[in-house]
């Protein structure tokens, strides 16, 4: 799921970069090489961090695949899904909003 949301905040902001920052660069594969291995280790580091000890992860309600466990009080388990959230859900949906709303607005100019 992370890297699916960061996916499409980098995929924003290669449309919203290719359309109104003028750059005449002909084809490059290791600028989305990289955008797509950055966006895959940056998933990562966020998801690390309940095998080594912040917070943990536990079975869901089927039983059938796991997850964070969102119902745990403890200040751990507390700061790391407010940091998933800000870094992981925030961040990347204001990244689209502010790019998708500029692109839109360069189209309206033109």
């Amino acid at each position: 799921g992370i890297v699916s949301l960061i996916s499409l905040a980098v995929l924003s902001y290669e449309r919203y970069s290719t359309l109104t920052l003028c750059n005449k660069r002909s084809a490059d594969y290791r600028k989305a090489l990289l955008a797509v291995g950055g966006s895959w280790i940056y998933s990562l580091v966020w998801t690390v961090p309940p095998l080594i000890g912040w917070s943990s992860y536990g079975v869901e309600g089927a039983g059938t695949s796991c997850s964070v466990r969102w119902s745990s009080e403890s200040a751990e388990s507390t700061s790391y899904i407010i940091c998933l959230f800000i870094f992981c859900l925030v961040i990347p949906v204001m990244v689209m909003i502010y790019c998708y709303g500029r692109l839109l607005y360069a189209v309206k100019q033109v």
